[in-house]
């Protein structure tokens, strides 16, 4: 539903962006970018979802962000990802995507400012409660920033507006019972959280962020959320952790709904260590849901990977991922429960401006509702080419 305070250090990011443009001209610099991804065969189409089986998917991306620099304390940046996704199953043809994004950047003594603007209708795979392929259109607007209060205190806000479709003339799903239009709707979201570097590795924040919804369709389904939460920061090079948890509602304006009430979080940690990488993630969240009489589910996701340097060129990791989604209202006296696990390995092999390699693994996804399962060997293929 969301992304939970994302990180917003961003003047940082400006100056890496800039530091690895391909090309420079005066207050001019160009990031640019070829990949591909998603891309895979299996006796299911598409990693991981299952929407149609004996075929071949592929997006292909080229992303390019065009830096202005007018002075020292203002950057304009424009990013354009034109994209193609190829399904070679049934009728299922392919299509074209894009992502764009406008932003102006204010990069200010004690504050930084994104006032930014951007849209894209993509392809994407809806794992949980549909499990199929859908075309997201979306449009957001927002503001987000950091302010610097002292050394060691500093606020970080974001305000946003987002549109979310589903359009009928994009693929979608065909089965009546995945109308993934009743999800179609506007978001205004707006977060606050106050960090302070208590020690000289861990800082201590807390986050307060509330959102309403609006259906187009599914009118039922508008709500509010309102999300309160304390956690920690700890960075010690190579080591990193960040941990997130609070009380959670979601509260529906039709008094016959169910609202729900509980903790969520999350937990991210990365750990190096000579040529090994370690990471562990996991989150609790809400997702809105069109399965028959429930308005949303609870998502627990967790994954954990390694990832080994073999050479100079050649690198070796190992990922496992699961996830648990827990539905809220019995339909026929049983409560619906899925679970997703992907457990892979995978290499990646770098030659000058060509980054290659691939993950296999073995997927499976059970259901107590209506049979809804799957599994099977999956690939996923990695490519990019930076010009």
């Amino acid at each position: 539903m969301r992304d939970r305070d994302p990180d917003l250090a961003g003047a940082k990011k400006v100056a890496s962006d800039l530091q690895q443009a391909n090309f420079h001209s005066g207050p001019f610099y160009l990031f640019s970018r070829l990949r591909i991804g998603d891309a895979g065969y299996s006796e299911d189409y598409y990693v991981p979802t299952s929407d149609s089986t004996g075929g071949v998917s592929l997006t292909v991306e080229a992303p390019n962000r065009l830096y202005f620099v007018p002075q020292r304390k203002i950057v304009l940046s424009a990013e354009v990802i034109p994209g193609y996704s190829f399904l070679s199953s049934g009728d299922k043809r392919g299509q074209f995507n894009y992502a764009a994004r406008g932003d102006a950047h204010f990069l200010l003594n004690h504050l930084y400012l994104d006032l930014y603007t951007a849209q894209s209708d993509q392809l994407r795979a809806h794992v949980a409660d549909v499990n199929t392929l859908a075309t997201l259109k979306s449009r957001e607007t927002g503001l987000s920033g950091e302010a610097k209060y002292s050394s060691r205190t500093s606020g970080i806000f974001t305000v946003r507006y987002i549109d979310d479709k589903y359009p009928p003339n994009r693929l979608q799903p065909a089965d009546p019972a995945r109308d993934v239009s009743l999800l179609n709707r506007t978001e205004k979201n707006a977060r606050v959280s106050l960090v302070h570097k208590t020690f000289p590795l861990t800082s201590f924040f807390l986050a307060a962020e509330g959102s309403e919804y609006d259906f187009s369709r599914a009118t039922y389904k508008n709500s509010q959320r309102l999300y309160t939460s304390a956690g920690l920061l700890y960075d010690r090079g190579r080591t990193s952790m960040r941990l997130e948890a609070g009380p959670a509602r979601l509260r529906f304006d039709d008094p016959t709904q169910r609202d729900y009430q509980g903790i969520q979080g999350a937990f991210a940690a990365t750990r190096g260590n000579g040529r090994w990488t370690y990471s562990l993630n996991a989150n609790r969240d809400l997702g809105f849901a069109i399965f028959v009489d429930n308005n949303y589910f609870v998502a627990d996701t967790a994954q954990v990977g390694v990832d080994y340097i073999a050479s100079r060129r050649l690198s070796l990791r190992a990922n496992s991922a699961y996830e648990h989604d827990r539905f809220d209202t019995p339909v026929l006296g049983r409560l619906r429960r899925d679970t997703v696990t992907f457990n892979s390995v995978g290499f990646l092999y770098t030659l000058r401006r060509i980054r290659a390699g691939i993950d296999v693994g073995y997927y499976e996804r059970t259901t107590t509702a209506f049979g809804d399962e799957d599994s099977g060997i999956r690939y996923v293929l990695h490519l990019s080419f930076t010009p």
